[in-house]
């Protein structure tokens, strides 16, 4: 028995057994459970596993972080749960995670909760999509001049991103509707149908279509996020609708095509809409404040990045920011430092702490969640482990984190491509008309990493050795 299986089998246990597990999936570095009943998990014995770089719990969703080996940890723990059976079950999954809560926090962790079920999912087609999209633009005429645009070089790589910004609708339609339990097919007919070429032509130029004689805004939805969301979220309840009032010798036949039917008119004269205003509106608030507070945006974000990850709250603003960047090809007010700036700066505390610390084990414990971030793009060892318990790292972080983010602001720098989160995120900055903005982006990372290790060096203390400096 490999190391794995040993691994996902210890991991199914703690977390409450396979017949606990409504749904699992992973993003880079994280399984993600689903858990039917919250309380049926081990905390803290998931955190003494070997091989668990730490444990994350939002809500009923228990986040347990492997590094780089997450996807072969993952196999094995859809074989022995059977994933696909248990998808297929109809149970009430209404528990302590809050999914009855009503109050405006309850709400608003169901909206986060939403989000993160339909876009963690899709995380490897955004990497593939950076690394495609920074191969292009490396040997394209801006950076290496090796082909020109024209070349079958050039574009074989830069259509592979732009077929996927062009389809995320059909993308999400799918991760969409696992997370809201409807039918994918159902699901990505209506994605097909809002990327569908006769109608985008019709929407572009402002021709007017109505549905059954309802009128359909003039909205395009390739690239978009949002509208998609809400069209397979309204699906949910109208194919349940539909599944029950048909009778059961009708169903294969009535349940499609009367969902279809249905939404039609809700996907194209409301919630498709709806959706594009809600994403242009947020988009519209940060470009705004971006523009309004300039540096002093980038300087403060950065400066307590860390603690916005750790506790969650930079989440809507990543996903706002996430759209932006798919749909317009950069992103300056928040990816750059979510995606980049933070994992050096978490980088910096590890190797801060490592080396300041006396005792062997905060050593080794400062090497490790360095080689987790710098190797495997996990930051949350670093931020659970070592920043969050100890107040003197504070300063450090926040000081590394204002110089490199207010440089940042300074020079504009954006972020074009959504990547790898280890040591390769600064490829992310490969993009625009020149290679200014990779230099730039380089030097703000060297300032992250560099500054908040000096300040490391400067200030931190060993509190379990007053004789350290």
């Amino acid at each position: 028995m490999n190391k794995n299986t040993l691994l996902a089998e210890e991991i199914v246990k703690q977390v409450g057994g396979k017949a606990n597990i409504s749904n699992v999936f992973h993003c880079m570095t994280r399984l993600r459970f689903e858990l039917k009943d919250s309380g049926l998990a081990n905390i803290e014995e998931i955190k003494k596993i070997n091989g668990v770089l730490g444990l994350n719990v939002d809500g009923n969703e228990y986040q347990v972080i492997i590094g780089p080996a997450v996807d072969d940890v993952y196999s094995e723990v859809l074989k022995m749960t059977d994933l696909e059976r248990t998808e297929k079950l109809d149970e009430d999954l209404d528990h302590a995670s809050g999914k009855n809560d009503n109050s405006l926090k309850g709400i608003w962790n169901r909206i986060l909760g939403a989000f993160s079920g339909c876009m963690n999912p899709l995380v490897p087609t955004f990497v593939l999509l950076g690394m495609f999209n920074v191969v292009a633009a490396l040997i394209g005429p801006n950076f290496l001049k090796l082909v020109t645009t024209d070349s079958n070089w050039y574009t074989n790589f830069y259509y592979v991103g732009q077929a996927i910004i062009y389809f995320l609708p059909v993308f999400i339609a799918i991760s969409a509707s696992k997370h809201f339990k409807c039918n994918t097919y159902l699901s990505v007919v209506l994605a097909c149908v809002l990327l569908y070429p006769d109608l985008v032509t019709l929407m572009s130029a402002g021709t007017s279509y109505s549905v059954y004689g309802i009128p359909a805004a003039a909205a395009t939805y390739s690239g978009t996020v949002i509208p998609i969301m809400l069209i397979v979220w309204i699906q949910s309840y109208v194919e349940k609708w539909v599944n029950r009032i048909s009778p059961d010798n009708l169903k294969v036949v009535l349940v499609p095509f009367l969902t279809i039917l249905i939404m039609l008119p809700l996907a194209l004269c409301a919630f498709g809409p709806l959706g594009g205003y809600i994403g242009t509106a947020l988009a519209s608030a940060i470009m705004w404040l971006r523009q309004t507070a300039g540096p002093l945006e980038t300087m403060l974000v950065a400066a307590f990045v860390p603690f916005m990850t750790a506790f969650g709250i930079g989440r809507p603003l990543f996903f706002v920011c996430l759209t932006t960047l798919l749909s317009t090809g950069s992103e300056y007010a928040y990816m750059p430092i979510a995606m980049v700036l933070n994992n050096w700066l978490s980088m910096a505390v590890a190797v801060g702490y490592a080396i300041k610390s006396k005792q062997p084990k905060d050593k080794q414990l400062g090497m490790t969640c360095f080689a987790a971030n710098f190797l495997g793009g996990v930051s949350e060892p670093t931020l659970f482990g070592i920043l969050l318990p100890n107040k003197k790292t504070y300063l450090p972080v926040i000081i590394g984190g204002a110089v490199s983010g207010l440089y940042l602001g300074i020079m504009n720098v954006g972020l074009f491509q959504f990547g790898t989160s280890n040591f390769l995120n600064v490829m992310g900055f490969v993009g625009g008309d020149s290679s200014a903005n990779l230099i730039n982006g380089l030097i703000a990372t060297a300032l992250a990493f560099g500054v908040t290790l000096a300040m490391m060096m400067i200030f931190y203390k060993d509190e379990k050795n007053p004789e350290s400096k």
